[in-house]
């Protein structure tokens, strides 16, 4: 008499793909901003490689600070405009969250870029019954071309149909990580690409 599940052992079930693919690209965007850190310092904005990142680009974003409370998208790939509807370019981070969960996440933003330190986010968006959207957000303060902490490398990774955007998420679970106590991370293999990947950018102002 046979036993157990009929499905092929090489089937990875639907939610595993989902899961794995999300993994996947939050840890190339971990991986390449690890690579690039010396000891406890903070990586500089102008040493990142889109090569290195081109597995995740269409989920990758670069945060500015121009001053405290206040976090806005530099650049942008193509998921973030897909999720919210629009060139979310120049928007600040917290349009991407439901009101009740803005001032939380600011204060997590700053602790980033003051302390420094990384924060990965568990996300979750289903306001008015729409279907739910899981996501996973992180964010790696970066130097900028003067040396201080005012940027940050992120990735935005979901798993659900985004149906009709925007889509604003709440904070489900977090982990806030000081730069000395980061563990290294893993990225996933490397992508062959062709053409030159690239995010968009902000017409004006510095990178």
């Amino acid at each position: 008499m046979k036993t157990g599940s009929n499905q092929p052992r090489n089937v990875v079930p639907l939610w595993r793909r989902h899961d794995q693919r999300m993994s996947c690209v939050v840890g190339t965007i971990l991986g390449h901003w690890a690579s690039l850190r010396l000891g406890d310092e903070v990586p500089r904005r102008v040493d990142l490689d889109p090569q290195a990142l081109a597995h995740a680009l269409p989920n990758a974003f670069l945060l500015e600070r121009p001053r405290p409370d206040m976090a806005r998208f530099r650049l942008a790939g193509q998921h973030l405009h897909h999720t919210m509807g629009m060139d979310v370019r120049g928007m600040p981070l917290r349009a991407f969250f439901e009101i009740s969960d803005r001032k939380r996440l600011m204060d997590l933003v700053n602790r980033v870029f003051s302390s420094p330190a990384t924060l990965d986010m568990e996300l979750v968006s289903d306001a008015q019954g729409r279907a739910t959207l899981e996501g996973r957000m992180c964010l790696l303060p970066l130097r900028g071309a003067d040396g201080l902490v005012n940027r940050a490398l992120g990735v935005l990774a979901t798993d659900g149909l985004i149906g009709l955007p925007p889509r604003r998420f709440r904070i489900r679970h977090i982990s806030l990580s000081s730069l000395r106590d980061s563990p290294s991370v893993q990225g996933c293999p490397p992508t062959t690409v062709t053409g030159r990947p690239a995010l968009q950018v902000v017409q004006g102002g510095k990178p």
